[in-house]
């Protein structure tokens, strides 16, 4: 019997060489797509899928390239010259392994979903392509960016130049099993980076795999250090925020969180907000920033999603469009 294969990124060790886990993940998220300009189903080395029911909602997905409407970046988020809000817009894509999961939650005898399918295997591989409608002139690290036309207002004859500002990676690996059975990891684009090609100049922000539990600001101010996230000093100066206490999060992403946290709220019914209230106390938001482990939800009584928000999302989508909710689709 065949040995089974062994995906690039498992060749290294997470904590102790996060650089190369994050380069071997990208690579391979890259590889077929970048010369099908991210149509993935024709990508000719491996399928890549997108989840189903994004296209209702309050926020459904544009028409032109299948987009949704993320967080805007408030001002000087991105960069001291961005005296104004911008809009940011993505668009997520599993691979096979992955796929398979979100097929096996939609694809039931009785095409309800089944929210108890939402257990993905080790190896799984979600991406999320993030751009910005911030110009060069808002953000002089976005030269040479990758773009997409986007229809991101309501005339749909007019469209809209965004920047590929972030990539976010996700990958199940049982090596994290203990903490949350999950790694997060960002890039952003520095037009001043080395390469030709717009995919070499993208520079990773960090790499997590824990929460840190029960670390707050004040803590981080009084040099506690963060024991499962990397982040790297090369892209400090491309920043201008990160996640809670210094956790990791990406340049378009909310400072109050951060990526594993937002995640860790994927569960039906969706009882609990995706980040912490601001009037809340250290204490309290700490509830966002515990090692839920892969399968398991945020709050008792709800059944997880096992990290994917898009899952999350596309089934409240389908609740709300069900007979016995409205008129239907």
């Amino acid at each position: 019997m065949r040995p089974p294969k062994v995906a690039p990124w498992e060749s290294f060790n997470f904590r102790t060489q996060p650089r190369q886990y994050m380069s071997a993940v990208l690579a391979y998220t890259l590889e077929g797509n970048t010369g099908v300009n991210w149509d993935v189903h024709l990508n000719p080395v491996r399928k890549w899928y997108h989840a189903p029911w994004m296209h209702r909602g309050g926020n459904p997905r544009e028409f032109v390239r299948g987009l949704t409407r993320e967080r805007s970046s408030r001002p000087g988020e991105l960069h001291p010259q961005q005296t104004g809000f911008v809009q940011n817009w993505a668009v997520g894509i599993y691979n096979p392994r992955a796929g398979y999961t979100i097929g096996s939650v939609w694809m039931t005898p009785s095409g309800v979903p089944d929210p108890s399918k939402a257990r993905f295997n080790s190896g799984a591989v979600a991406a999320k392509l993030l751009f910005t409608r911030a110009t060069v002139a808002q953000a002089p690290f976005l030269t040479g960016a990758y773009t997409w036309q986007a229809n991101t207002e309501d005339d749909p004859s007019n469209l809209q130049t965004l920047r590929l500002v972030q990539i976010d990676i996700a990958v199940r690996d049982t090596r994290n099993s203990s903490r949350t059975g999950w790694l997060f990891g960002t890039f952003i684009y520095d037009g001043n980076a080395p390469g030709t090609t717009p995919w070499e100049k993208f520079v990773p922000v960090g790499l997590t795999w824990g929460n840190d539990p029960s670390v707050t600001p004040g803590m981080v101010a009084s040099g506690t250090a963060l024991t499962q996230t990397w982040i790297n000093d090369a892209a400090r100066p491309l920043m201008q925020h990160y996640g809670w206490a210094g956790r990791l999060n990406g340049p378009v992403d909310n400072p109050v969180s951060s990526c594993l946290s937002c995640h860790s709220t994927s569960q039906i019914p969706r009882a609990t907000a995706m980040t912490p209230a601001a009037g809340l106390t250290d204490q309290q938001k700490l509830r966002w920033f515990r090692n839920i482990r892969a399968g398991q939800p945020f709050d008792v009584g709800s059944q997880s999603l096992d990290y994917s928000l898009q899952l999350t999302v596309g089934i409240q989508n389908y609740e709300a469009a069900s007979p016995a909710n409205s008129d239907g689709p």
